[in-house]
């Protein structure tokens, strides 16, 4: 509901580069800096699995305005191949998280979390690169 109202508000190009950054606030929170707590896992937590989300509908939106007409036929269309690059990435995800907790479970945390900040800062920095090339014409 926040999101639909906020589309009327603002551009998905503003909507992406916020919940980009949210996620990277998000990241920063969850990551272990010495002393943890509940309250951190869950307010990170939270934030990165709005944040991505948001991206994620934002993304979609944006693919439908500006996909030519003949990507959006037949079988092999612009929805599966999305659903299919999304599959690709939750399994090489879970195959990243398997490798950093192979040497034990008090890695896994900042192992995955500590390269996900940088991913999420060089994300932000190209978006904001190509910011004026995701423009739409409605």
């Amino acid at each position: 509901m926040v999101v639909g109202w906020m589309s009327f508000r603002y551009e998905d190009r503003e909507m992406i580069i916020l919940s980009e950054i949210a996620m990277f606030v998000g990241v920063g929170i969850i990551a272990n800096y010495g002393h943890y707590s509940v309250a951190q896992f869950v307010a990170g937590g939270v934030i990165i699995f709005i944040s991505t989300n948001v991206l994620e509908g934002v993304n979609m939106s944006l693919l439908s305005k500006t996909i030519p007409k003949s990507f959006a036929k037949g079988t092999f269309n612009s929805g599966l191949l999305a659903t299919e690059a999304g599959t690709f990435g939750r399994a090489i995800g879970d195959v990243a998280i398997t490798v950093v907790g192979l040497p034990g479970i008090q890695y896994v945390l900042n192992w995955t979390f500590a390269p996900l900040i940088a991913i999420s800062l060089l994300t932000i920095l190209y978006t904001g690169r190509v910011y004026h090339k995701l423009a739409t014409d409605d």
